[in-house]
């Protein structure tokens, strides 16, 4: 990831390394539970919609925790 980001572009690229679609609040709130972002102040316009507000990965992460990350479900297996 950039240095800073959308809250979008941080779920699709979860998506794409977990092959696994997720739903936008749920993820939402998993990244704010986790406490994982902080907002930069700044907005990013451009985004085909309503302006995103852009994040960054707070540095204390690495600080507090042995392996930073989300916690996603694993993929269920159709056969």
């Amino acid at each position: 990831m950039p240095p800073a980001f959308t809250l979008l572009q941080l779920q699709r690229t979860v998506e794409a390394l977990a092959g696994l679609r997720l739903h936008k609040q749920n993820f939402r709130r998993l990244v704010a539970q986790q406490g994982l972002v902080e907002e930069t102040g700044r907005i990013v316009t451009g985004t085909g919609g309503r302006p995103a507000r852009e994040v960054r990965f707070r540095n204390e992460v690495t600080l507090e925790r042995l392996a930073p990350g989300l916690r996603l479900p694993t993929a269920r297996r159709t056969e």
